[in-house]
């Protein structure tokens, strides 16, 4: 096989070879349920921070991709309620395709309303909500799917061409590079970052945890360990012989990161990202295994009946959403 044939098949195993939809279904799951949570907590705060009475005046809010002006309260109240329904529907997997495109929208409007409050977290969530919306999320367990095939289409997902999710996954890599880049400072060199951040006392969560701040050694560990696994996820987590290994460092950074720190949901939104590389063959037959342990459903066909065609019910989604718009 020469170079080209190679690259022609890479290629295709990359971006076309379909398989299951099970890493696609975990990441919809979790964006999800971060929609849900961001949006509770910005109702809490409408008054202080995206009414008419806020720090930021309606007239000095942003008109770059406001395609829905929210200046008022009410307004606002109403944009995170349906952005509410939206985030269940997601985790449902009722129409995601159609709701997704509605949750970028709505949270592209509320935080327009006052960018001086946005952080990372804020902007990563509403990139792979749009990112999700052009994949076929609904393929594995979802309502959707359960409506067409009964119980034993949630142990069963369909398969599908994974060019939609190398993009998520290039945008979790690209944001993993950029905070390593960014960190380039004489306090991350010196190994004494972590320290400085977590003595910060409005980002503390629990209080100040003397052992992680004072020892010099911990200390260095932590802040040279954090440069290391970003490293690491902004550059291999393509690499499949590493990734189990990759996917769970970075878990437990972030999980470290939200224990420690008020960080918004950055955590939760970046691990919903690396559900994308979870290997869909071995989700697959575990679910198929569980599957058979059930009570058999005899409002479906079996096991060996042919998968619907997934890209075929996205297409249907996404002319539901134009005719709807």
């Amino acid at each position: 096989m020469n170079a080209r044939a190679k690259i022609d098949t890479a290629a295709r195993r990359l971006f076309t070879e379909r398989r299951p939809a099970w890493p696609l279904a975990i990441a919809r799951i979790l964006i999800g349920v971060t929609i849900f949570f961001w949006s509770v907590t910005m109702l809490l705060d409408v008054s202080a921070l995206l009414g008419e009475d806020a720090l930021l005046p309606p007239e000095l809010a942003s008109d770059r991709f406001r395609w829905i002006t929210l200046d008022t309260s009410s307004e606002i109240r109403a944009a995170l309620a349906a952005l509410i329904v939206a985030s269940l529907a997601i985790v449902a997997g009722w129409r995601p395709t159609i709701w997704l495109l509605v949750a970028f929208v709505l949270l592209v409007a509320v935080q327009r309303r006052n960018h001086l409050i946005l952080n990372s977290g804020d902007i990563i969530l509403r990139d792979l909500t749009l990112l999700l919306a052009f994949t076929p999320t609904g393929a594995a367990f979802s309502l959707d799917r359960y409506r067409r095939l009964g119980r034993d289409g949630l142990y069963r997902a369909g398969m599908v061409a994974p060019w939609g999710m190398r993009l998520v996954q290039l945008q979790v890599m690209v944001v993993y590079l950029f905070a390593f880049w960014s960190k380039g400072g004489d306090e991350w060199r010196e190994g004494v970052a972590v320290s400085t951040a977590l003595r910060l006392q409005d980002l503390q969560r629990i209080g100040q945890l003397d052992v992680l701040v004072d020892n010099i050694w911990i200390v260095a560990a932590l802040t040279w360990g954090t440069l290391l696994v970003e490293l690491m996820l902004g550059t291999l987590l393509w690499y499949k012989p590493l990734r189990p290994l990759l996917i769970v460092l970075g878990v437990l950074l972030h999980l470290s990161i939200d224990g420690l720190m008020l960080v918004g949901f950055f955590g939760l939104t970046m691990i919903a990202g690396l559900m994308t590389f979870l290997d869909a063959d071995a989700i697959e037959q575990s679910m198929r295994a569980r599957g058979r342990r059930q009570p058999a459903d005899s409002s479906v066909e079996s096991e060996t009946a042919p998968e619907p065609d997934v890209e075929s019910e996205t297409a249907s989604e996404s002319e539901s959403a134009a005719a709807s718009a």
